[in-house]
């Protein structure tokens, strides 16, 4: 679908989605966040000009961020109405540095002028209190140290994070572990390295439906990501993989469909895929179907996976 972009600049679009904010109540926040192509979206169908603005995209805008390459344009007092209506917010492609000035909420709210004195919103209520997905993909200078230590609670309500082509690593920052509402996480191609985070699961992201970290440089992960009972969809593709724990995926991965470990180094079988294979490959609850381990040296499936994988898309 051919979609218009939007010719104006970033301040003037937020000026629109703040006037509008202080004319029309943002609906209830639904829990769907599928991606669309549009740069605004509105919660009513009715006269556009009165309609709230949930959606914003300023994808491949970096010129419009020098020379900061922070987000301090999006962050002006007057713009809070704006921002707290948001549900989905696309920064990919920005040319960021960092996100620094994300944690101040209280202190852009003293700012706020004169138009402030009638604001009875919360001082510490945070910027994006609905924003449920966020999209910071491909600004390859964005690192751990780029996320402010209070980022996660700015953002009560997200469901989604998208990192793809960032500069996170070696580990996943704690930043980010923090945000426990996650559903989605995507941090392909960044620079995590050697093991993985071993409290996901355990600690942190406990409601993971999408785990997605293709192109690292992984060498472990924990027995924690047997643990998350919402999984669906695991990529790990294109890491450094030798094993994987015994226990991973479990009998509590119930919901896991696909597991992705293409193109690592892995020379035996993952046992844990036996398991889940015993347990219900076939027709009982567990629904894994697409298992992919090719571009791996695994010389030898256990017996019985073989006839099984044929039906059930095992590569």
């Amino acid at each position: 679908m051919f979609v218009k972009k939007d010719l104006r600049k970033i301040p003037e679009i937020l000026a629109d989605a703040t006037s509008r904010a202080s004319r029309v109540p943002l609906a209830p926040p639904s829990n769907d966040c599928n991606n669309d192509d549009a740069e605004t979206k509105t919660n009513a169908n009715n006269d556009e000009s009165n309609t709230t603005i949930t959606e914003l995209s300023f994808a491949r805008r970096a010129p419009e961020f020098l020379p900061s390459k922070t987000v301090s344009l999006l962050l002006q007092p007057h713009f809070l109405p704006a921002l707290r209506n948001l549900l989905r917010l696309s920064l990919y492609d920005c040319g960021l540095e960092t996100l620094a000035g994300i944690e101040s909420g209280g202190q852009l709210h003293d700012k706020g002028g004169a138009d402030s004195e009638n604001d009875n919103t919360n001082k510490n209520e945070p910027i994006f209190p609905n924003l449920q997905q966020l999209d910071i993909g491909r600004n390859p200078q964005i690192t751990n140290a780029s996320l402010p230590s209070t980022f996660s609670a700015q953002f009560p309500s997200l469901l989604e994070v998208w990192c793809d082509d960032c500069s996170f690593g070696p580990q996943i920052s704690e930043e980010l572990l923090n945000i426990h509402t996650l559903h989605v996480v995507r941090m392909t191609k960044n620079k995590l390295r050697n093991s993985l985070n071993t409290d996901i699961g355990i600690k942190h992201w406990l409601d993971l439906r999408v785990l997605a970290l293709d192109g690292n440089q992984l060498t472990e992960i924990g027995e924690g990501i047997g643990l998350l009972e919402h999984l669906e969809v695991l990529h790990l593709r294109q890491n450094e993989l030798r094993e994987i724990p015994e226990k991973v995926p479990s009998g509590r991965n119930g919901r896991l469909r696909m597991v992705s470990l293409s193109s690592n180094r892995l020379e035996k079988f993952p046992v844990g895929l036996t398991e889940v294979n015993k347990i219900g490959f076939g027709e009982s609850a567990v629904s894994l179907r697409e298992v992919y381990l090719n571009g791996n040296k695994i010389q030898k499936l256990p017996s019985g996976v073989w006839e099984e994988s044929n039906e059930d898309g095992m590569n």
